[in-house]
């Protein structure tokens, strides 16, 4: 694997920091809610069974979307939400669940999730002046293990995670959840160029 120090671990959090703050704008935009954004965290040597176990913290029941990172920067990006939010999220976007998951609400979450994975590669690409591409989503429910053996088709191994949340004012419900990006590390090692990291 691709070894990364401190200033390479230093400037992955900082593109998350920039790439997540646009899809985090975004998603505000689209549901005319206020976010709030964690300082994202940057992880290395990590794996699928660890981000299997960082997604578990939200909770056992999970709605996950995911695309995947093409082009230059290669990779997967998750949008992960604890059920509840999840479904205070497609509320919010005018498509309550009724008693399961499918059809418009599905698809809603799946479009929430195209929308903040293509601000996440827009900022990262002006950033380093790359092309960056995006695939169509993919939905998931279930446990952190079930969205990830699901969604994710690296290695897990760099891992950038960002929490966000907003208040539903109608509700008084809290909506919180997740955006996780792994990118390959031998992708991110020519993106890190570009910022004379490398």
């Amino acid at each position: 694997m691709t070894s990364f120090g401190p200033r390479e671990v230093d400037a992955l959090q900082e593109l998350a920091s920039i790439g997540c703050g646009q899809a985090i704008t975004a998603l505000g935009r689209l549901t005319r809610r206020r976010f709030e954004m964690d300082v994202p965290e940057a992880w290395v040597g990590t794996g699928p069974g660890a981000i299997a176990s960082f997604l578990g913290g939200l909770g056992r029941d999970l709605v996950a979307v995911g695309v995947k990172l093409e082009g230059p920067l290669t990779g997967d990006l998750l949008l992960a939400l604890p059920e509840p939010d999840a479904e205070n999220l497609a509320t919010l976007l005018g498509y309550p669940p009724e008693e399961r998951w499918g059809g418009v609400p599905e698809s809603a979450l799946m479009e929430s999730g195209n929308i903040v994975g293509s601000a996440f590669v827009s900022a990262v690409a002006t950033l380093v002046r790359e092309k960056l591409l995006l695939s169509v989503p993919t939905f998931a429910r279930g446990n952190g293990r079930e969205c990830v053996e699901r969604l994710v088709t690296h290695d897990g191994s760099i891992a950038l995670a960002t929490r966000f949340s907003a208040r539903v004012e109608d509700t008084g419900a809290a909506l919180e959840g997740l955006i996780l990006v792994m990118p390959e590390p031998e992708r991110i090692a020519r993106l890190l160029s570009h910022l004379q990291v490398r």
